[in-house]
């Protein structure tokens, strides 16, 4: 029987291999600036040899792959985590498969045909677990949310089901999904014990506290969503931002008036931020410092494997921006204004470099 300590010291010598994939802030402005031919050596780098060996045809086809290589490295984390981590760390990559969830929605409700929606789901291997062909069948949206409440997503589909038939609004079911699964993640992250549960519960507040932001201002200033909504459709257990403070907050309707009430620490870090966008930049951008600073440090393996696999993910998101413009034939410089904010994220006035 595999011990505690022996899959520690696992967890914790595959984090340190897998980092080795990460780019480097100067790899990853290469990768940007660089024509097609001349990337291998930094997909290489990456650790996406079978996209050197044989490029996708396609965008989809690109990203199947991409998710392809987060499922496969995710496993061999899995294994060497228990039940109460594992759950986590499964919870937290269901987000690909609410991508799924919600491609069917939006099929369903265009009319598609099956086979065609079919050919547009990611293959999530051992992380599938929504009845697809059952799905693509659902006569409705209505009938599909049904549908789901017969799988582990039956409390969300009722929650969205019911926002669904109140509004016949697919933002608002989209929207409650989302709700769903951060308070799902976070009650997962709240089983985890010990010195490692807390470092992986600061990184996924930090994180929080950047979806929840950046979720009011665009509910608020951009879809004039009224206040009790746009505060329910928010996540839970961010650090900075806790529920009273973002009750204030989504009373307000401006930018502006929003950035005043904020802690000094966000205050300091946004100041300048003058569009949504740039605000979202600049908090990812904390969250970035914040996750490589724990993996970078002796911490517990699982804090570094988390921290990981969100800078993994941030790292194949940039991957696939850079080889879909290549593919659609972007002009250069487009394919620079689409990457770089990924590559290169815009910090505040106060703060170090943090992507290196």
């Amino acid at each position: 029987m595999t011990t505690r300590a022996g899959r520690d010291a696992f967890l914790d010598t595959r984090a340190s291999l897998f980092a080795i994939r990460l780019l480097r802030r100067e790899q990853r402005l290469a990768l940007v600036e660089r024509p097609l031919e001349e990337l291998p050596p930094l997909l290489r780098q990456a650790g996406l040899e079978t996209l050197v060996e044989a490029m996708p045809a396609d965008t989809a086809a690109l990203e199947q792959r991409l998710a392809s290589v987060l499922v496969r490295e995710s496993e061999q984390l899995f294994h060497a985590v228990d039940a109460v981590a594992r759950d986590f760390l499964r919870h937290w990559l269901r987000r690909l498969e609410l991508i799924n969830l919600k491609l069917l929605l939006r099929a369903r409700l265009a009319g598609h045909e099956p086979v065609r929606t079919r050919g547009l789901l990611l293959d999530l291997g051992s992380l599938t677990t929504l009845p697809v062909e059952s799905l693509l069948q659902a006569e409705s949206a209505e009938e599909l949310l049904r549908q789901l409440e017969r799988t582990p997503y039956a409390t969300m589909a009722r929650q969205a089901r019911k926002a669904y038939q109140e509004g016949a609004d697919l933002f608002a079911a989209e929207a409650t999904l989302d709700a769903h699964y951060y308070h799902q993640l976070v009650h997962q992250a709240r089983r985890l014990p010990g010195r490692a549960g807390q470092q992986v519960r600061n990184l996924l507040g930090a994180w929080l506290d950047q979806v929840n932001l950046v979720s009011l201002l665009r509910f608020r200033v951009h879809y004039r969503l009224e206040a009790p909504h746009a505060y329910f459709l928010l996540a839970p257990g961010g650090h900075l931002l806790p529920p009273s403070l973002l009750q204030q907050l989504a009373q307000r309707t401006s930018l502006p008036e929003m950035l005043t009430l904020l802690p000094a620490t966000l205050q300091v870090l946004l100041e300048g931020a003058d569009t949504v966008g740039k605000v979202e930049q600049r908090m990812i951008a904390r969250v970035r410092r914040q996750a490589r600073l724990l993996l970078r440090r002796r911490n517990p393996g699982l804090a570094r494997a988390f921290a990981w696999l969100y800078l993994r993910e941030q790292q194949l998101q940039l991957v696939h921006t850079v080889l879909k413009g290549h593919l659609l034939g972007l002009e250069p410089e487009l394919i620079r204004f689409c990457a770089d904010p990924l590559a290169n994220l815009e910090v505040g006035p106060a703060e170090e470099e943090v992507t290196s």
